[in-house]
């Protein structure tokens, strides 16, 4: 899903993927009754980063998107082709 135009929120912290499983492990452990609660309790955002009023920024990385979804397609295509040849 592709959300043009919208905020970013970068974490504060610099161990995200820590910060991450920190969260899901007080999930699990009942300390919070979901992530989004987990979430606001242990995280704070550090930088919104803003999209850009320049229409030149929207169309370069809407370009970039349609690139990135192309290759996507092409990696499934190539995956199923040699999963086949296993066959």
């Amino acid at each position: 899903m592709y959300f043009a135009g919208c905020p970013i929120i970068l974490p504060r912290e610099n161990e995200s993927v820590l910060l991450g499983a920190a969260v899901l492990g007080a999930v699990a452990g009942k300390n919070f009754p979901g992530i989004r609660d987990a979430m606001q309790a242990l995280n704070a955002a550090g930088k919104v980063v803003k999209p850009s009023p320049d229409p030149r920024v929207k169309k370069y990385h809407d370009a970039k998107y349609q690139i990135f979804r192309s290759l996507y397609e092409q990696q499934l295509s190539h995956r199923s082709t040699m999963a086949q040849a296993l066959q």
